[in-house]
């Protein structure tokens, strides 16, 4: 009768950890230097599920059409940091091609994003924007548990030079681009989610967007700024947050209406230390090596913008931003010991490795 009583109290436990509510917190969202990939299906077959507490939600068709990778990174490696100096968190957007970095505050209340810096294709002509919102949009507030809800309301704004008659007959001198979102985030289930990574005790998050969108052109023949169009949207999503996983494990876009799935935005693996390589190689040197208390790194300040360190387990010890050519790192506090050391270029890739001992 013992053995049984335990054995049922085991199996209770067992079920109801498998199915246990989560609080998402800071610590779920990637640090600096972490990759993530998302996956895009965009011809869905899955279903939402239900809302609620101890649901179950099965995510695992979903298929891959396209692939975008993001690089969590420092504000003041990337191009556009200095724009926004109270960001502590940057993350490299490489969607089909193109690249925008968001500049976010990632705190024990909030993930805000202060604003983007985009390269902008217009028929095949890039142009680099800076987007800001006024105020920060609220991504996510903490602690978010079930029946946790936010508003965001914020204006996001950001102009370039144009210089080119888009055959209109005049020549346009700036464009400026202006979108009034009016946001409604509502924690609105919790469960257990199976997507193609695995299951996951997971948080479901609603998130409501309006937004009205005005592209305006800037020409002083015609007094001024004047419109060009104005456009107005709705989405829904429902999106799933899990701890440890550092991003959502899968962002659904519903039918406002039907909420039938239109496309998916989902996790295939764990994020990855590292940051992206698909930038060109440029030559770095390291001496003295062996070193005792100070390593200098000699490349082109030109081309990169920082120095990270690792010891042989492949943990980040060190790093610091290269302004100079020669740029003398402090390493007197490392052990004796093998170390790696990575360059990192402007475009927020790989530039140069290398390998180096201290000796003391």
């Amino acid at each position: 009768m013992k053995k049984t009583l335990l054995f049922i109290s085991f199996a209770f436990v067992a079920m109801t950890s498998a199915n246990a509510q989560i609080t998402i917190t800071s610590s779920d969202v990637a640090s600096p230097l972490k990759t993530v990939l998302q996956r895009n299906d965009t011809m869905p077959t899955i279903s939402i599920g239900n809302s609620g507490p101890a649901q179950t939600w099965n995510l695992s068709a979903l298929n891959t059409h396209t692939t975008d990778t993001m690089y969590f990174t420092y504000p003041s490696w990337t191009t556009g940091g200095a724009q926004f100096p109270s960001s502590n968190l940057a993350i490299k957007m490489k969607q089909q091609g193109q690249d925008a970095h968001m500049f976010a505050i990632n705190n024990s209340s909030s993930l805000t994003a202060l604003g983007y810096n985009v390269n902008l294709d217009l028929n095949g002509t890039f142009y680099n924007v800076t987007v800001r919102n006024t105020p920060a949009e609220a991504v996510m507030n903490y602690p978010a548990t079930y029946n946790s809800t936010f508003t965001s309301n914020y204006v996001s704004q950001g102009s370039f030079f144009f210089g080119q008659d888009p055959g209109i007959g005049f020549t346009i001198d700036s464009i400026r681009l202006v979108s009034t979102v009016n946001k409604t985030v509502t924690c609105d289930g919790w469960g257990s989610v199976t997507t193609p990574l695995g299951t996951n005790n997971a948080l479901r998050t609603e998130v409501l967007t309006r937004n009205t969108d005005v592209i305006s052109a800037y020409n002083a023949l015609f007094g001024g700024w004047f419109e060009l169009q104005t456009t107005q949207d709705s989405t829904k999503k429902y999106e799933w947050w899990a701890n440890g996983i550092g991003f959502t494990l899968a962002s659904v876009t519903v039918d406002w209406v039907t909420e039938i799935p239109t496309e998916v935005v989902w996790l295939p693996s764990l994020p990855s230390v590292g940051v992206n390589e698909y930038t060109s190689n440029f030559e770095a040197n390291a001496y003295p090596n062996p070193a005792q208390n100070t390593l200098t790194i000699a490349t082109k300040a030109s081309e990169a913008n920082a120095i990270q360190i690792y010891d042989a387990t492949g943990r980040l010890v060190q790093g610091m931003n290269i302004t100079n050519d020669l740029t003398a790192v402090d390493i007197s506090s490392l052990a004796n010991g093998m170390y790696s050391y990575t360059v990192i270029a402007k475009d927020n890739g790989i530039g140069a490795r290398g390998k180096f001992s201290v000796v003391k």
